[in-house]
């Protein structure tokens, strides 16, 4: 999959839930930390950068991070960062990255009772961090209240929470720690739900009447996943409905030709009736946006 460029300088203020639009870039200014998994791995807190720049102990906060609030094993920390021939001095290792972990944690500003903090229980350790103070966390949030919010015909306040929850990205998930078999998983399944997110802002922009404006958008998305059938519906509804009938029967005929090239198969039978839809030219019978998810 085709990826565009991390941004790599500190996020913005996380937008409070349902904030319209991206917010301003610039030093994050928060009261506490914030980990930062929606593209490079960091730790932020203020204007200052915590988070460790090391390989291994990165990677074992990205773990942590990703299974925070559950035991992971001592076992299995030491299988996700050496594999399956680790050295004889791996949980001593283990131990030293534990400790300047809690070190980096120790050091944040945070309201009482609210520091993160590494917890030791059989058979491993713990992360303890707040929903709030995860860019992940706030991202799942923001788009359960959109997905609530369309689906009660709430559409102006679910892409609010749409457009605040694809801010939040600065990149691939954990762009720099994709280094083990979990955080591999975890990374795909991230970049999936990032691209569902924006599939469902852009189709919010479009029914509020932007067609116009989410083309281009849609096509670089389209070019970035060129096999992804519900990016190229949504292209070829905002084409047709902007009056590029020629572009949207454009867009099907090269979904086909890869298609078939790359997996011997046709295009779903949702596209299909899209496509014989806008050959008839008959715009009562062309899908609306959301017919998808009928």
């Amino acid at each position: 999959m085709r990826t565009s460029a991390a941004i790599t300088e500190p996020p913005a203020v996380f937008p409070a839930d349902g904030d319209v639009g991206a917010p301003a870039r610039g030093p994050l200014v928060t009261a506490g930390p914030r980990f930062v998994v929606l593209g490079p791995l960091e730790i932020y807190e203020g204007q200052r950068v915590r988070t460790p720049r090391a390989h291994k102990p990165r990677a074992l906060l990205a773990i942590l991070l990703a299974r925070r609030g559950t035991v992971v094993s001592t076992d299995a920390l030491i299988a996700e960062l050496w594999g399956d021939q680790p050295p004889r001095t791996a949980l001593k290792a283990l131990r030293v990255y534990m400790t300047q972990l809690r070190q980096v944690l120790a050091g944040l500003a945070a309201a009482p009772g609210a520091r993160p903090a590494i917890v030791t229980r059989a058979p491993g350790y713990r992360l303890e961090i707040d929903d709030d103070d995860l860019d992940l966390a706030r991202f799942r949030r923001l788009c359960d209240l959109g997905r609530a919010a369309r689906e009660a015909g709430e559409l102006a306040d679910a892409l609010r929470h749409y457009r605040s929850a694809t801010a939040l990205w600065r990149g691939p998930a954990l762009a720099d720690v994709r280094s083990s078999p979990l955080l591999e998983g975890v990374a795909a399944r991230l970049d999936e739900s990032r691209v569902t997110a924006i599939e469902r802002r852009l189709e919010l922009e479009a029914r509020l009447g932007g067609n116009a404006d989410v083309v281009s958008e849609l096509r670089a998305l389209a070019a970035d996943h060129p096999l992804r059938e519900r990016i190229h519906y949504q292209l070829m509804v905002a084409l047709s409905e902007a009056g590029r009938r020629g572009d949207a029967l454009q867009v099907f005929r090269e979904l086909r030709r890869d298609f078939v090239t790359e997996l011997g198969v046709e295009p779903g039978p949702d596209l299909q009736s899209l496509h014989q839809a806008i050959l008839a030219a008959d715009g009562r019978a062309l899908p609306q946006w959301g017919a998808w998810d009928r």
